[in-house]
C-alpha cells in the first residue's frame, strides 16, 4: 500500500512538473523602439531606462502622453514601439513632428489625440474601441472612421478632408470638421449629437432635421443659402456667419443664448422668441430695423454695417458691448445702459451723443459723425478714445485719467487738454486747427501725430519715451523752420525716432524740423 501511495505522488510531481505555463514571458524589446521615443518616455518616467525596456516595464501602462511643449513641436518624429503597449487606453502625441502613426497593435485604445503633426495618414480600422478621436491640425486627405461605431467625439478640423463618411458612426455626440474642404456632409444618422462645427467648408446645403439635441452649431464661411433650425430646438449656440444666407427664421429656438449670423444677405430678423439672448452679431447685413425690446439680458450686440436708421436699446439694460457703426443711425440713446463698457458707434450721422449715464465705459468710438461736442466729463474709466472725422472744436480730457490712447484727427480743435492723462502713449491730433500742443505731462507718450494743425512751435523734452514724431505741415516760424524743443538736437537724434517727414512747404515757405536741445 506504501509502494502505491508513492508512485502516485511522483506521477502527480511529475504532472505539475510537465503542466504548460500561461504566464508571457518577460522579452527585451528596446531595438524595436525609437531612440528618441523611448528618452522621451525615460525622461516623462513612463519606464527606468531608454537603454533596456522590457515588455514589463509597459505591461501596466494604460495612459501615454508625449504631447510636444513650448512654443515650437515637440521632437517626435516616430513612436515606432507603440505596439507594444498593449495595454494602452489613452494616447496624446499632438504637438510632434509625426509622419506616420501605426496603431494597429494597439487594440484597447478607446481615446487618442494625434493633432498638431504633419500626419498625411491616419489608419484607425484596428481600433474598434475608439470613443474619442482628435487628428485636428494634420494634412490629412482621407479618414474611415466606419470601424469605429464606438465614437463619441470626433475631431478632424483643419486638415484637407474632401468627404466624411459618418453613417456608420451612430453614437457622435460631438463633430468638429472645420477647415477642410467638404462639400457635402451627411449627419442625418446622427441622432444623439450636440456639437457641431463644420465651418469654412464649401457647404451648399445642410440637413439638421434629424439631430434634435443639436445644442451647438457652427456652420460659418460656408456657401449655404438656407439653414433649416426649426427642428433643433434645443439649439443655444448658433454661429452661421459668412453664408449666403437671406432668411433666418428663429422662432423655434427659444433657448438661443448666443447667435452670430454676420455677413450675410439678411434682410429681416426676428428675435422676439430668443429672449435668453447673451450675445448676438447681425452684422453686415441688409438690416433696415432690428427689435431687440425682447431681448433684456443681451450683454453684447454688433449691429454694425447695415442699413438701420433707428436703434432702441431702452430694454437692454444690461448691455457692456455694442457696434452699431456703419448704419444710418441719426441718434442713439444710452440712458438705460449703464453697463456699457465698449462702444462702436462711428459711421453714422449722428450730431450728439450723451455719455453721461455710462460711468463704467472703457472703449470709445465715435468716428466719422457730425458731433460739434463729446462730454467725456462722468466718463472717467475711459482709456481709449477714437473721435475722428467729426465738428468738434474742443476736447477736454481733465476727468479722464487712465486714458492711455486718444485719436482726435480731422476736426475743428482749437484747443485740446491731455495735461492729466499720465499714462497716455498715443496721440494722433493731425488735421485740426491747434495752435498750440502741450504734452510736457505726458511723460509715457510713445507715438505723437499731430501735423497739419497751426502749430508755431513743439516741446517734447519731457517725452523721452516718444519714437513715432509726425508734427508736419506746421507753419514753424513761417520762414524756414519749425522749432522743436527736445532731449536732443539735430545732430543727435536718436536712432529708435521715427521722424515721417522732416521737411514741407507751407505757404510758399520751405520749412525744415529744427530739434533743439532743452537747456
Amino acid at each position: 500500500m506504501k509502494h502505491l501511495y508513492l508512485l502516485t505522488l511522483f506521477a502527480a510531481l511529475a504532472f505539475a512538473g510537465c503542466k504548460k505555463d500561461d504566464s508571457v514571458p518577460v522579452q527585451i524589446v528596446t531595438s524595436d523602439f525609437d531612440p528618441l521615443f523611448a528618452r522621451v518616455l525615460q525622461e516623462k518616467g513612463y519606464i527606468p531606462d531608454a537603454n533596456h525596456i522590457s515588455t514589463a516595464d509597459l505591461a501596466a501602462i494604460t495612459e501615454l502622453d508625449v504631447w510636444g511643449e513650448g512654443d515650437t513641436p515637440g521632437p517626435l518624429t516616430s513612436l515606432r514601439g507603440i505596439e507594444h503597449f498593449t495595454s494602452l487606453t489613452t494616447l496624446g502625441c499632438g504637438y510632434n513632428q509625426l509622419t506616420e502613426l501605426d496603431l494597429s497593435q494597439n487594440k484597447a485604445l478607446t481615446e487618442l489625440d494625434c493633432s498638431a503633426n504633419p500626419l498625411t495618414k491616419l489608419d484607425v480600422s484596428q481600433n474598434p474601441a475608439l470613443t474619442e478621436l482628435s487628428c485636428s491640425e494634420n494634412y490629412l486627405t482621407k479618414l474611415d472612421v466606419s470601424q469605429n461605431t464606438a465614437l463619441t467625439v470626433l475631431n478632424c478640423g483643419l486638415n484637407q478632408l474632401t468627404e466624411l463618411d459618418l453613417s456608420q458612426n451612430t453614437k457622435l455626440e460631438g463633430l468638429t470638421c472645420y477647415r477642410n474642404e467638404l462639400t457635402e456632409l451627411d449627419v442625418s444618422q446622427l441622432a444623439e449629437l450636440e456639437g457641431l462645427e463644420c465651418g469654412n467648408n464649401k457647404l451648399t446645403s445642410l440637413d439638421l432635421s434629424k439631430n434634435t439635441e443639436l445644442a451647438s452649431l457652427w456652420c460659418e464661411n460656408n456657401q449655404l443659402t438656407e439653414l433649416d433650425i426649426s427642428q433643433n430646438t434645443a439649439l443655444t449656440y448658433l454661429v452661421c456667419s459668412a453664408n449666403q444666407l437671406t432668411e433666418l427664421d428663429l422662432t423655434q429656438n427659444t433657448k438661443l443664448e448666443m447667435l452670430y449670423c454676420d455677413s450675410n444677405q439678411l434682410t429681416e430678423l426676428d428675435l422676439s422668441q430668443n429672449t435668453g439672448l447673451d450675445w448676438m452679431n447681425c452684422g453686415s447685413n441688409q438690416l433696415t430695423e432690428l427689435n431687440v425690446t425682447q431681448n433684456t439680458i443681451l450683454t453684447e450686440l454688433n449691429c454694425s454695417s447695415n442699413q438701420l436708421t433707428e436703434l432702441d436699446l431702452s430694454k437692454n439694460t444690461q448691455l457692456d458691448q455694442l457696434f452699431c457703426n456703419n448704419n444710418l443711425l441719426t441718434e442713439l440713446s444710452l440712458t438705460q445702459n449703464p453697463a456699457l463698457v465698449w462702444l462702436v458707434c462711428s459711421s453714422n450721422q449722428l450730431t450728439e451723443l450723451d455719455l453721461s449715464k455710462i460711468s463704467e465705459l472703457d472703449w470709445l468710438e465715435c468716428n466719422d459723425n457730425q458731433l460739434t461736442e463729446l462730454d467725456l466729463s462722468h466718463n472717467a474709466k475711459l482709456k481709449s478714445l477714437y473721435c475722428n472725422d467729426n465738428l468738434l472744436t474742443s476736447l477736454n480730457g481733465n476727468s479722464n485719467p487712465e486714458m492711455d490712447w486718444i485719436e482726435c484727427n480731422n476736426n475743428q480743435l482749437t484747443t485740446l487738454d491731455v495735461s492729466t492723462q499720465a499714462e497716455l502713449w498715443h496721440l494722433e491730433c493731425s488735421g485740426n486747427k491747434l495752435i498750440t500742443l502741450d504734452v510736457s505731462k505726458n511723460t509715457e507718450l510713445a507715438t505723437l501725430f499731430c501735423d497739419y494743425n497751426e502749430l508755431t512751435t513743439l516741446d517734447i523734452s519731457r517725452n523721452t519715451a516718444l519714437n513715432n514724431l509726425n508734427c508736419s505741415y506746421n507753419p514753424g516760424d513761417g520762414v524756414s523752420a519749425f522749432p522743436v524743443t527736445a532731449w536732443f538736437d539735430n545732430a543727435s537724434i536718436p536712432n529708435d525716432i521715427s521722424l515721417y517727414i522732416s521737411e514741407w512747404w507751407y505757404d510758399g515757405s520751405h520749412i525744415f524740423l529744427d530739434f533743439r536741445k532743452a537747456e
